[in-house]
């Protein structure tokens, strides 16, 4: 894979994140249009229903003061109120009054003073009378308030009426009691707020939607521009990360294929383990770069055909950190250190540089060990000839829970059959595997830009 080759998917995606993007605004000015239009028709029902509310509780004041100037002695004092003689001239009182289109009061309840019921009367209408004495009864004496009429919205019946709360004072200001109502709406009336709102809410829903068209392609064609920005950023990221790779197959003639096999090896049992995303990236990124500071590793211990003495390997070990300096200038390789700085740890903490164990070596430094090791058991290297499959699969076992950890050793048996014979066939399939398994998980990152 080289770097033409690994970014051509990434780059041949340009045309379809354009699409993507497309979508994406659509969708958004869709949805804030239909957003924007059901809050303004909730606001304009809200705005309606207090509308016609006000109306009634202006009509029920009207009626009060009617019913006080022709009875107010009826109730002048609390304390001796014939009730009777008050339901019955409360029933000739409404008899006598015009319909309006508004609606009409279904019930009525008198409080005394003290907050005890004094009468209560219920008309019938439209079959509600049910509904409206389960309504009632539940009602409990009004809060004085501030002596002003007040309205309170309910549901009886599924349909919207409005308790209304009269304070009744004398001439002198005193209170004596509460008169208690429930209006309900008139169908018309249901209907006309109900539609005024759907109105409201189409109308702005329309206006959204043509400023929206309005101004899409202007927003379209900037978002164009952070795409393709962002594309051929990308692609010299990943170019970056071929070129270091290549650079590191420079200094080692076996590091080249080593690279692509161990990558492919570390994204299969990542995918198999379901890392997200971005670890998957991060896996991709360090197991490619792992060994980028072999860079710094002088040519006498770096190309030695035999085994390194112990001067030399301390030498090696080195590497490592010169891999850490390398990346560590990198803000999109920055992931990468996580295996680049852990891949020669070991779980049971005898590993180098820093001597970690167990789940203080994050996950894809862990995984990468598996593949790294079982890469270099079945490669020919100058100072010895490849495992068999069957020969490594037992030597990794060797090392369950000293070397490796025992949860990736599982999920690398599941896999590492088949996987094994496809790299036999041909140095060229961990490289078109790679390709492929880069567009998958790189282009996730492309996408990322939907947030």
């Amino acid at each position: 894979m080289t770097a033409g080759e690994g970014n051509e998917g990434i780059r041949g995606r340009r045309h379809p994140l354009r699409r993507f993007v497309h979508r994406t605004l659509l969708l958004r000015l869709a949805a804030a249009a239909l957003a924007l239009a059901a809050v303004t028709s909730a606001t304009v029902a809200l705005l309606e229903r207090n509308r016609v509310s006000g109306d009634a509780v202006a009509h029920a004041l009207g009626r009060a003061d009617r019913f006080h100037a022709l009875h107010g002695e009826l109730y002048a004092d609390p304390a001796r109120v014939d009730a009777s003689a008050l339901r019955d001239a409360l029933l000739a009182f409404r008899g006598n009054l015009e319909k309006i289109s508004l609606g009409d009061f279904v019930a009525f309840r008198l409080w005394r003073p003290d907050g005890t019921p004094l009468t209560e009367i219920y008309l019938e209408a439209n079959g509600t009378a049910p509904e409206v004495r389960a309504a009632v009864a539940g009602w409990t004496a009004p809060r004085p308030g501030d002596g002003k009429a007040r309205g309170e919205a309910m549901r009886v019946g599924g349909k919207p009426h409005l308790r209304i709360v009269l304070p009744i004072r004398d001439p002198a200001g005193n209170a004596l009691g509460v008169a208690d109502a429930l209006f309900a709406f008139s169908p018309e009336t249901i209907r006309a707020f109900r539609s005024d709102g759907l109105r409201a809410g189409l109308w702005i829903a329309l206006a959204v939607l043509l400023t929206a068209a309005f101004i899409y392609p202007v927003v379209l064609h900037l978002t164009g521009r952070v795409v393709d920005f962002s594309v051929r950023l990308l692609d010299a990221n990943m170019d970056t990360l071929e070129t270091l790779g290549n650079a590191i197959a420079q200094r080692d003639s076996d590091t080249d294929a080593h690279n692509y096999r161990v990558t492919l090896l570390s994204a299969r049992i990542g995918e198999e383990m379901g890392l997200p995303a971005a670890e998957m990236r991060t896996l991709i990124k360090g197991a490619f770069l792992h060994d980028v500071g072999k860079i710094g590793i002088p040519d006498r211990v770096l190309l030695k055909p035999g085994r390194l003495d112990a001067a030399e390997f301390e030498l090696m070990k080195t590497h490592v950190e010169h891999g850490r300096e390398i990346l560590g200038r990198s803000a999109w390789l920055q992931d990468a250190l996580n295996v680049v700085l852990y891949h020669h740890e070991t779980v049971a903490g005898k590993g180098y540089p820093r001597g970690v164990a167990g789940e203080e070596i994050p996950l894809t430094a862990r995984i990468f060990a598996v593949a790294d090791v079982f890469d270099a058991l079945t490669s020919k290297r100058p100072y010895k000839n490849p495992f068999s499959f069957g020969q490594a699969m037992e030597i990794l076992e060797e090392g369950r829970g000293t070397h490796f950890d025992p949860k990736v050793l599982d999920v690398f048996a599941r896999i590492a059959g088949p996987l094994y014979e496809r790299l036999e066939r041909s140095d060229a399939v961990p490289r078109e595997e790679l390709s492929g398994i880069m567009r998958t998980w790189f282009r996730d990152e492309m996408e990322s830009l939907e947030y």
